[in-house]
């Protein structure tokens, strides 16, 4: 699988300027967003049967949401619990926007409908992935890939269940999570300094206000 890196902004040529969460955010969401299209290629290269319908887009929301996932734990070490929180709603946002311009298009849906279903799928999501240990060293990101693999299993075509885990958590998960990795250290890296959001960060957006900041770092993002 080529980097998405490579077509894809993945660091600031102007580092004295001061960039906020969201902005990091932004560019994080369409390298995931990539990351799921060829994912997804890969998996039709392996001869997955996953074809050009409703299901292409509930294989890609749960491989997003676990991609989102993984984002918002190397958020975790890398920015302040309320620099994270607005990273976090930030992208969710953009790839639930992503996710419904795309689907309503193609298969004539409601954006809406769309938008919120993948919201409401990264809410259900949460508690599965809250409660896992997440390292950033080789090996340590088996039980999110495991999670990942069994919430793609219940998409996926029957026939293509007992392949499933082997594909996703030996090439396409993987590269995935190096991907997502590089881009933020990128993005930080040249980044002149991390702006702190704003009081109003989650006004407009698709949820009500995050826990605090003395919540649980793993609390979900609540439900609107």
């Amino acid at each position: 699988m080529n980097s998405p890196l490579r077509r894809t902004k993945s660091r600031f040529f102007d580092k004295r300027k001061g960039r906020d969460p969201a902005t990091l955010a932004s560019v994080v969401a369409f390298t995931a967003w990539r990351l799921g299209l060829n994912t997804i290629k890969g998996m039709r290269s392996a001869q997955f049967e996953i074809e050009a319908n409703p299901q292409y887009f509930e294989v890609l929301r749960e491989y997003l949401v676990f991609l989102v996932q993984v984002a918002d734990r190397f958020a975790l070490a890398r920015l302040s619990l309320p620099e994270r929180r607005a990273f976090t709603v930030s992208i969710v946002k953009r790839l639930a926007e992503l996710v419904a311009e795309n689907q309503s298009r193609l298969l004539d849906e409601s954006y809406d409908d769309v938008r919120r279903r993948f919201i409401d799928l990264y809410n259900s999501r949460t508690d599965d992935y809250a409660q896992l240990d997440f390292g950033e060293t080789e090996g340590s990101h088996y039980d999110f890939m495991r999670v990942c693999s069994l919430a793609l299993a219940a998409v996926v075509a029957p026939q293509d269940r007992a392949w499933l885990a082997d594909q996703l958590m030996s090439f396409e998960a993987p590269e995935a999570i190096s991907t997502l990795r590089k881009a933020m250290d990128n993005l930080i890296g040249t980044a002149g300094s991390i702006l702190a959001p704003p009081d109003d960060e989650a006004e407009d957006g698709p949820f009500p206000e995050m826990p605090g900041v003395d919540a649980p770092v793993d609390d979900p993002i609540p439900p609107e």
